[in-house]
């Protein structure tokens, strides 16, 4: 299963105000729409099943629809590791605020891992578009000086379109 934050979800990151447990905190954090409950479980300490489902009975995460067959179709359209894996169609055009906020989510992670995690920060503090392409282009930045302006090239691509 995948698992997305809901608007509450990304209130309750800045607010802090339901969820008090670190290990549970930190899964809520790094729920982003592309790494299943499988891998969270794997890759975090202090978790299990339940946490998952209370982040649900409070409404702050709400599975992913279609996100299994997105990220397996998404797997393997790329085959050159260092492209950034979103989903065609989010960068076929021009991305609502859910889906900017997902495509940015998914090339942090997948380009720079651990050291964008004050990226994935400032992305679920932002409330507006405006602040979330703000947050882009520290993004895109970060991403040409660790991977090179293709990389870069790809990532705003999927961004802002052609």
């Amino acid at each position: 299963m995948i698992w997305v934050k809901t608007n509450a979800g990304r209130a309750e990151m800045q607010s802090r105000a339901l969820v008090k447990e670190r290990a549970r905190r930190n899964l809520l954090l790094l729920i982003d729409g592309t790494k299943s409950e499988e891998m969270l479980l794997a890759n975090l300490a202090g978790i299990s099943a339940q946490d998952f489902q209370e982040l649900r009975k409070l409404d702050l995460i709400a599975p992913a629809s279609g996100a299994v067959t997105v990220g397996h179709a998404a797997r393997a359209a790329t085959t050159d590791s260092a492209r950034p894996t979103v989903p065609q169609a989010l960068a076929a055009s021009p991305l609502d605020y859910s889906q900017f906020t997902a495509a940015l989510t998914q090339l942090i992670s997948s380009n720079l891992g651990l050291r964008g995690f004050t990226l994935t920060l400032a992305v679920d503090k932002a409330s507006t578009i405006e602040e979330l392409r703000e947050v882009a282009q520290r993004v895109v930045e970060q991403i040409r000086e660790r991977k090179g302006e293709a990389v870069a090239a790809e990532a705003r691509k999927t961004l802002y379109g052609a």
